[in-house]
């Protein structure tokens, strides 16, 4: 299968990888010729790293099927991944000028963008759907593919088939809802948890969420992590949007500079590196489970997506020991 990838950023570079791994041919595209190069650098450097670790036995065969292009015509009979940043002004310019070069595949790699808004600007917008791969896309097993309003079933099962050639795990979200499945989870959990830092800290809170919830990074810790700019962002699209994802210090703090890991003051002091959890007292687990306990059954019961895809998909896209359903039943939430 030949694949033109847009945008020679981290995600895009890394979703090119990924499919020329999996014996793919593929055109990362990008406008910088600054940027192709880094990418390559950045892919060449990363298949060496996988070598060393048994994961890759020919980096150099893999790197021969990745080929970089500056021109856009060069998409002409390809499937299509879209991965430049998060606007969907400049999304739908993109995706307006690839859709009339080829009538394969098209998919937006975006995390919380809507595929029914997207596709006004795809040509015959029945083949185009969302296709969420998630940070490293080398390393993390899941992609999340999203079925827009006007996506076809045919295409979509085509597209989960892609995925699985790739050696991830295809989570079916069959609704175009805000956030899809994964991040409305997380969303929900950060609310929780922000909604507690009136009673507790920040190290209280993460600490229940590491040794109750069995998440490998406190939720606190995890908004300092992505950005607090970042996340409060996201919280003002989600309300926009009608979705219940809220915390209230987030605009002061950035207001005032502190946007977490990237300035080095957030939530915690990330001045001499990756903070350490400590905590003798915390909140009760359910009141930081409850909501995403909630969603997660909103989202079964809408037909978005099966109880057993969603479980899989949480454990694998936020690295959870357990299941939000089956943590819920054994903790008790009601």
């Amino acid at each position: 299968m030949k694949v033109y990838v847009v945008g020679a950023g981290v995600m895009g570079s890394g979703i090119g990888q990924v499919f020329a791994m999996a014996g793919h041919e593929v055109m990362l595209y990008d406008v910088r010729e600054e940027a192709l190069k880094k990418a390559m650098e950045g892919i060449r450097w990363s298949l060496h790293k996988l070598q060393e670790k048994g994961n890759v036995r020919e980096p150099d065969a893999v790197l021969s099927r990745i080929h970089t292009s500056r021109d856009l015509g060069d998409a002409r009979d390809h499937m299509v991944i879209e991965a430049v940043f998060e606007d969907i002004r400049v999304k739908g310019e993109v995706l307006s000028k690839v859709s009339s070069l080829t009538d394969e595949i098209i998919a937006s790699n975006t995390s919380s963008l809507p595929i029914t808004e997207l596709a006004k600007s795809v040509r015959n917008p029945e083949r185009f759907l969302g296709m969420h791969f998630f940070n490293p896309p080398v390393l993390m097993k899941l992609v999340e593919v999203i079925k827009g309003d006007l996506t076809s079933d045919e295409r979509f099962n085509d597209a989960l088939d892609v995925v699985k050639s790739l050696g991830k795990y295809p989570l079916p979200v069959r609704k175009d809802v805000f956030g899809f499945v994964v991040n409305r989870i997380l969303f929900r959990l950060f609310t929780s948890a922000c909604d507690l830092l009136s009673q507790y800290s920040p190290q209280e809170i993460d600490s229940v969420a590491m040794k109750e919830l069995g998440m490998p990074m406190g939720l606190i810790m995890l908004l300092d992590y992505t950005g607090l700019d970042v996340n409060y962002d996201i919280s003002r699209e989600a309300e926009r949007r009608g979705f219940p994802f809220k915390c209230e210090v987030l605009e002061g703090m950035v207001k005032a500079g502190k946007l977490g890991r990237k300035s080095g003051q957030g939530f915690y002091d990330w001045s001499k590196g990756k903070p350490e959890v400590r905590a003798d007292r915390g909140p009760d687990p359910r009141e930081l489970l409850r909501g995403a306990v909630e969603e997660a059954r909103w989202l079964i019961s809408q037909g978005v997506v099966t109880k057993g895809e969603l479980e899989t998909g949480v454990k694998l896209g936020l690295g959870m020991t357990r299941g939000i359903l089956e943590l819920g039943e054994m903790l008790g939430v009601k």
